[in-house]
């Protein structure tokens, strides 16, 4: 079992020719409906593959879109028997632009989200004892990130941590992390690296594997993902398509690469089934319900 601690949101993709330019305003082409936020999307897609998923989160009792959230959550087989209501609050959400060419700028609003806290996930730790793999990402609040990463090393439970929207971590919690994965965006927030070149990527991965982190995954948009274990290194490419729309791309890979850790595979067979998991996702339009099926991936890449 894959247990995911994190983010519902109701995601509002808005698609248009280019991005507005300051104080612009544009028509767009269309607007797309659909439940996201991160881990909801990362377990979304390791469960569409086949993992058994589980989901704890918040949702706001006053949103009108639950029907919804709970229909998408559904469709990619997530579990979500412990998900809880957050009163007085609405549930988290994500404005997405997203121009021709695929390329997207995001805004997110908390809600709910921000009630997923330490004393949630301690109500729940008989789960994370059940759980073979962990997976968490920042947009709730830092202390139950904290706390989640101890509990997972208390219990010797790989966590993976995807730290985006980006925010310092304090170097106690790098020590119980199993798996890193940030963009290079958010590598240089925490390194104050640049990460343009392999050896950029290298010397990031250097540094986290310093504070304690076991393995790293650094994502590199097109290019692929720079991946390390501390002793060993690879540049693992992208697969070459064409996107239609690479919001949801970040969380396909990371429910890409859980569920191969999670079928007992190396962190650079996973990286490699992350990509190509990726690929099929950035063909559809949307967050999670462009997550793929096993079949569609293992048409390019079987692990």
């Amino acid at each position: 079992m894959i247990l995911a601690v994190g983010s519902i949101n109701v995601d509002y993709i808005i698609h248009s020719k280019r991005m507005p330019y300051d104080g612009e305003t544009m028509y767009g082409k269309q607007v797309t409906i659909m439940a996201g936020g991160k881990a909801s999307n990362q377990i979304a897609a390791a469960a569409r593959l086949g993992a058994h998923g589980v989901l704890l989160s918040k949702y706001g009792g006053m949103d009108g879109y639950l029907e919804k959230v709970f229909n998408d959550l559904k469709w990619a087989n997530v579990d979500t028997q412990y998900v809880e209501a957050a009163e007085g609050e609405y549930c988290g959400s994500g404005y997405i632009m997203v121009n021709e060419t695929g390329d997207n700028r995001i805004i997110i609003i908390e809600g709910a989200n921000g009630q997923v806290t330490p004393q949630y996930v301690e109500k729940n730790l008989p789960l994370l004892q059940k759980a073979t793999l962990c997976m968490t990402e920042f947009m709730i609040p830092m202390n139950t990130c904290e706390y989640l990463a101890a509990q997972a090393k208390k219990y010797d439970i790989p966590i993976i941590v995807n730290p985006s929207p980006t925010r310092p971590m304090p170097d106690e919690m790098y020590k119980g992390i199993y798996l890193l994965i940030p963009n290079e965006h958010e590598a240089e927030e925490l390194t104050g690296i640049q990460v343009e070149t392999e050896r950029d990527a290298l010397e990031c991965s250097h540094l986290f594997h310093q504070k304690g982190v076991k393995n790293v995954i650094i994502t590199l948009g097109k290019r692929g993902a720079f991946v390390s274990d501390g002793s060993c290194s690879e540049m693992v490419p992208a697969y070459p398509v064409t996107p239609l729309d690479t919001s949801g791309a970040g969380d396909s890979f990371n429910g890409g690469v859980a569920y191969a850790l999670s079928k007992g595979k190396t962190i650079f067979e996973a990286a490699r089934f992350g990509n190509a998991v990726a690929s099929q996702s950035i063909q559809r339009t949307g967050t999670m319900q462009s997550m793929p099926s096993l079949a569609e991936v293992e048409a390019i890449y079987k692990l």
